[in-house]
């Protein structure tokens, strides 16, 4: 049953009861008017009789046992009637269930009961129309939950749901009765209150929902934290009508995801950002398909003897309109769109082509992306690759930096095997720089270090970072592990770090980034 009762059943057995004992009523009451009223003085008052009238006691003798008899009558036919009645009745309470539920699930997330997009708008385009009125304003949380994916990816879809139910759950309850919660779909979430006096209200209860996602979630074997990070929009400053408010807050929380787990106010020039972004992920799209993002290759040299080792493999993007785009620019957008895949894919399958012109020996070293080290079937990936083109493993080298190691452990320490077991070098990029330690040189299958440009630029003039060069190389060789020194630009920087025992050199010392056809004619101009 409903709980506005639109569903209660119609036909019961107290409605039959009470329908046969009108019945027996309405059939004594005509009985008995037909023998002591319509005999005795209507058919009089005209003449007719039918027949002397008899003693009081029969007339009621035979009222009674007429009717009994035909409240027996009716008993079959009533049983029969009832039961098809009610097979009527519970086809109407299915179909207003059904139709209930249909809107039900048409207004809310099934998974976590809160409200969809279709409420959220309804929602918003009622409080905002009724401000002029009320003079009550609206505040928008959006709300994305950071770290989501690793849970889905490490346990399951049915473990992220419980999560997901558990982080609607702490929104809802975090936030003021008088919200609406919406779910977007994945873990995308929206709040909707009426705007706070102060806006410093807002911000402390933005900060307080990012606490409490934030929490430990200990559930089913599972022990995962997550985050959150939240754009905010109020109106009427940053927009009037439903519209126009969300994608302030869109903006709000594009700027705010640079720091994941933080909140932002919307800005009048996030708007733009958000513009060339959408714009630049809606190029890079097509730039992929069309095959417009090439690779270009910057040779590494052995530093004992000036020889060329292989190449480092470089995304290089000119764009239409805007020109050569800088890969620090479109890389995060690739990243976020989930298109870094395809775009690593579409590099390495021209460079393989590339490669396979040149000398035997050379290697190539592609980059991978912090983001696909989480990613189980990222080996596979490349391997079909490798085979469509025809291109040994042995002769590749996959470059990652520190924090694709420490984001997901377990899932990159399986994939780098992976490589190594088929014949796949790897190096560690940016050396130096991000979360490095010992322990995760002694884990991770690691066959080279990229000391960073950073230190070997500085290392003529700063002498902390002169002793972190030499103390990188002596590391290394303690460990076993080749080592590049990047960023080399004067041939006595090289000479110097061949010295102490640097293995490979890059830099514009040797030569800067070139097109696939330029490669030949610079590796015989080096053997020259």
């Amino acid at each position: 049953m409903s709980k506005h009762g639109s569903a209660a059943p119609l036909v019961t057995p107290v409605s039959v009861l009470v329908t046969l004992l009108a019945t027996l009523i309405i059939m004594g009451i005509t009985s008995t008017s037909w023998e002591f009223l319509f005999q005795e003085q209507v058919l009089a008052r005209f003449g007719l009789s039918l027949g002397n009238p008899t003693d009081s006691v029969a007339r009621w003798r035979f009222i009674i046992t007429a009717v009994a008899f035909a409240t027996l009558s009716q008993i079959g036919p009533a049983l029969l009637l009832f039961r098809a009645m009610r097979r009527l009745d519970k086809a109407r309470i299915a179909v207003i269930k059904a139709r209930e539920e249909a809107d039900a699930l048409a207004r809310h997330d099934p998974l976590t009961g809160l409200a969809n997009r279709r409420i959220l708008r309804e929602t918003l385009k009622r409080r905002l129309s009724a401000a002029p009125t009320t003079g009550q304003n609206t505040a928008l949380l959006l709300i994305d939950i950071d770290r989501f994916r690793q849970v889905n990816d490490l346990h399951g879809h049915s473990m992220g749901d419980l999560v997901l139910v558990e982080v609607a759950n702490r929104i809802k309850a975090t936030l003021p009765s008088d919200t609406v919660t919406a779910r977007l779909g994945g873990e995308d979430f929206v709040a909707v209150l009426p705007r706070p006096t102060s806006i410093e209200t807002l911000g402390k209860l933005a900060h307080q929902v990012i606490l409490r996602v934030s929490a430990p979630y200990q559930m089913n074997g599972l022990d995962a934290r997550l985050g959150a990070t939240v754009g905010i929009a109020v109106s009427p400053d940053n927009g009037t009508d439903e519209g126009e408010l969300m994608r302030s807050a869109e903006a709000a929380l594009y700027r705010a995801k640079a720091n994941p787990g933080t909140y932002r106010f919307f800005e009048h020039a996030m708007d733009r950002e958000l513009k060339q972004a959408h714009r630049l992920q809606r190029d890079l799209h097509a730039a992929i398909a069309s095959g417009a993002i090439v690779p270009f290759y910057q040779p590494l040299i052995r530093l004992n003897d000036g020889k060329v080792a292989g190449f480092e493999v470089l995304a290089r993007w000119n764009h239409p309109v805007r020109g050569h785009i800088s890969p620090e620019a479109f890389i995060p957008v690739a990243e976020e769109a989930g298109l870094i895949g395809q775009l690593t894919t579409l590099i390495l399958r021209q460079a393989c082509l590339d490669a396979s012109k040149w000398p035997a020996h050379l290697k190539i070293a592609v980059n991978l992306s912090p983001v696909q080290l989480k990613d189980v079937s990222l080996p596979d990936q490349i391997y079909r690759t490798l085979r469509a083109a025809g291109f040994p493993t042995q002769r590749l080298e996959i470059e990652i930096t520190e924090s694709g190691l420490v984001n997901d452990v377990s899932t990159a320490k399986s994939i780098l095997t992976n490589f190594r077991t088929s014949g796949i070098d790897v190096a560690l990029d940016d050396f130096g720089t991000g979360y490095s330690s010992l322990q995760n040189l002694r884990s991770f299958p690691v066959t080279k270090l990229k000391i960073d440009k950073s230190f070997v630029r500085a290392m003529n003039t700063d002498p902390q970072s002169k002793s972190l060069v030499i103390g990188i190389l002596a590391m290394s060789r303690s460990l076993g592990i080749a080592t590049t020194a990047e960023g080399i630009e004067e041939a006595s920087e090289g000479a110097w770090l061949q010295s102490i025992g640097c293995d490979f050199g890059q830099g514009y010392c040797y030569a800067k980034p070139m097109r696939g056809d330029e490669v030949p004619d610079f590796l015989g101009a080096r053997a020259a």
